[in-house]
């Protein structure tokens, strides 16, 4: 029998290392540019403002270069820290509770080194954000799927599994969440607020898409309700909102928890890179930020108003709920497999995310995740004529 060589020499926790099925599209509608693509949350790099970005990275490499050159804290560039601290934090923290990550992403991989393993029972959405299964899966926690509905999650569901059994932590994407698009409800976020400070439950709550609602809301985080804030996390990402490219994002970090956060974090980078975090900041200082927003949240509201009339037009037998803000539509393609539908569009060169990428568990529902805000108008309309010729080849 033959051996795998790198297997004799992997760690064991080297087993739960999910693949993207998101990064691995995008390379191949990279490589072919006949390919259009409704898999990536991508956002349209036309909606900031080049001569800002221009603006500040000058005053960056004219003013600042002693600092963006060198060098940094490893919990963030301050005057940055201090910015979020004040702009994009619903709850009272000092600006030390502020780490600056790579992205959200990170701070979802340090979360994960931090709290998860063999022993930890974590509560996730079901279906949930991609990106937290890869970074948590490699730490082995016994992860548990909570039933969602149009409003947040299952209230029933919810009481039942934390009377029954000890959650340690649970992760959540309360606003235009990834992939499903469920927005929770005040009403919910108070009363999950509560139970989880009556369970002493860890919550990691990501707001990646916090600022994108169609109509300019903005909604308390469920952190904002909690008396724990001992046990709460709240991740934060420019990456929707400015670009993806600067690779920012932040964690609040309980003072409880900060020493080993940081001790943490030295390990994978010794600091988030220093350019990027000076020239951010001196960018939100030059950018008119509410017409900035309302910009992004108008484009989007147009483009999924698009994609929903082009379904409804072409394809009236696929079932979804119009979201109330963020990038994506979920999407229900009735007597189909996710199997067949993905071979055949493949075929024709358009893509989606298969809905079971984001799933603990299995569903033999054929959900797709459509992302509505990066093609033209043009491409959605022919994106949209290449998936229907394929529904109906299957089902007929």
């Amino acid at each position: 029998m033959e051996t795998n060589l790198a297997n004799q020499f992997l760690a064991k926790r080297t087993n739960g290392i999910r693949s993207s099925v998101i990064r691995e599209i995008l390379k191949i509608t990279v490589q072919d540019s006949d390919f259009l693509s409704f898999a990536g949350g991508l956002p349209n790099p036309n909606l900031l403002d080049q001569n800002v970005l221009l603006t500040a990275t000058e005053e960056t490499i004219r003013n600042y270069s002693r600092v963006a050159f060198q060098y940094g804290d490893s919990t963030g560039y301050e005057s940055l820290r201090k910015r979020i601290q004040s702009d994009f934090v619903d709850v009272p923290v000092h600006t030390n509770s502020i780490f600056i990550t790579h992205g959200s992403q990170q701070g979802l991989d340090i979360l994960g080194k931090l709290f998860l393993d063999e022993n930890t029972n974590l509560l996730l959405e079901d279906p949930v954000y991609l990106g937290a299964l890869q970074a948590f899966s490699p730490y082995s926690p016994n992860m548990i799927p909570l039933p969602m509905e149009s409003d947040g999650p299952n209230l029933l569901e919810l009481e039942k599994i934390l009377s029954m059994q000890k959650i340690h932590c649970f992760y959540t994407n309360p606003s235009y969440q990834n992939p499903s698009t469920i927005t929770w409800s005040l009403e919910k976020r108070k009363v999950v607020a509560s139970l989880l400070d009556q369970y002493g439950v860890i919550l990691f709550e990501d707001e990646a898409y916090k600022y994108l609602d169609f109509k300019g809301v903005v909604y308390p985080s469920i952190s904002s309700f909690r008396e724990r804030l001992d046990l709460t996390f709240v991740l934060g990402s420019f990456s929707k909102i400015i670009s993806p490219g600067f690779r920012l994002g932040w964690v609040v970090v309980p003072e409880l928890y900060q020493k080993i956060f940081t001790n943490a974090k030295q390990g994978i980078d010794l600091n988030t890179n220093q350019f990027s975090q000076v020239v951010m900041d001196i960018l939100l200082s030059h950018l008119d930020w509410k017409e900035h927003l309302s910009k992004i949240q108008l484009y989007y509201a147009k483009q999924k108003e698009h994609l929903v009339k082009l379904l409804q037009f072409h394809l009236p037998e696929v079932r979804f709920e119009e979201p109330k803000g963020g990038m994506f539509l979920w999407t229900e393609y009735p007597n189909v497999t996710e199997v067949d539908m993905m071979d055949g569009i493949m075929e024709k060169k358009v893509v989606m995310v298969p809905g079971n990428e984001f799933r603990l568990v299995a569903s033999e529902s054929a959900f797709f995740r459509m992302n509505y805000s990066f093609l033209t108008i043009q491409g959605m309309e022919e994106g949209v004529k290449r998936i229907v010729s394929v529904y109906r080849d299957i089902i007929t």
